[in-house]
């Protein structure tokens, strides 16, 4: 059944012609919209064509390329050519000479270059990993990883973010530069990235001080004091101190 299953998908790929819309009969992994997520596992390795399958560029931990079977990879986001009925988040088992290489980092203007201190989740590259942000323990704004509705299959919604925030798809970059590109995190509805408060009322941090003159690494500073005693931050950060840093670039 493997081998008719394998004809069939190549066949499909190299004649041109549109992936099919339902599994195949006798597939056994068909994404996170009927199987869920990582069925493809070590263990249980799939086929050509089948997945998802937790490979290296999820990040984070992960089974590398042995949740498929032989020689064959575990690619990213690459399931839809092999069947409409796939998320587009699913990872699919692949010919090794279609695993994309890794895109260079783009460096976002205002992005943290490491995860502030007390900060709880940082997204899969730090403990405890991927869907750190729960129902039971909701993130705050710029906080990840959250499993929402862009993930497909069974998620969390925005139920794993405070209220007033929803849990965005892929977006976390935007926050830090430390997030992996596929973690989620909380932001606002709008999507837009809203600075830390700096001194509204309620809060308990005083100003922001002014940036500092661009580092010869390309990085200024800024910091904000705490007015208090004991100070946080929405998304749980505690400290006297909160220092923030960003890209710059030196004029020559």
């Amino acid at each position: 059944m493997k081998s008719f299953l394998l004809l069939l998908v190549i066949a499909t790929l190299s004649c041109g012609q549109q992936p099919p819309s339902q599994p195949p009969a006798g597939q056994r992994c068909s994404g996170r919209n009927f199987n869920g997520r990582r069925c493809c596992t070590p263990e249980n390795p799939c086929g050509f064509g089948e997945g998802d399958c937790d490979g290296p560029l999820d990040g984070g931990s992960n089974d590398g390329h042995r949740g498929c079977e032989g020689n064959l990879v575990c690619g990213s986001n690459n399931c839809k050519k092999f069947g409409l009925y796939f998320h587009e988040k699913d990872d699919c088992c692949d010919d090794p000479s279609a695993l994309p290489e890794r895109p260079q980092p783009v460096l976002l203007p205002g992005a943290l270059l490491e995860p502030p201190a007390g900060q709880r989740c940082r997204g899969r590259n730090y403990a405890p990993g991927r869907r750190c942000c729960t129902p039971e323990h909701p993130c705050g704004e710029g906080e990840g990883d959250c499993d929402g509705a862009g993930d497909g299959g069974v998620n969390d919604g925005d139920r794993g973010c405070k209220r007033g925030l929803v849990c965005g798809s892929n977006n976390c970059k935007k926050f830090g530069f430390y997030y992996h590109e596929k973690d989620d995190c909380c932001e606002r509805p709008t999507g837009g990235f809203v600075s830390q408060p700096s001194n509204n009322k309620g809060s308990d941090w005083g100003p922001w001080s002014k940036w500092s003159d661009c580092s010869n690494v390309g990085i200024k500073t800024r910091t904000q004091n705490c007015i208090g005693n004991d100070c946080t931050l929405n998304n749980g950060r505690v400290g006297s101190v909160n220092t923030q840093e960003r890209y710059c670039f030196k004029k020559k």
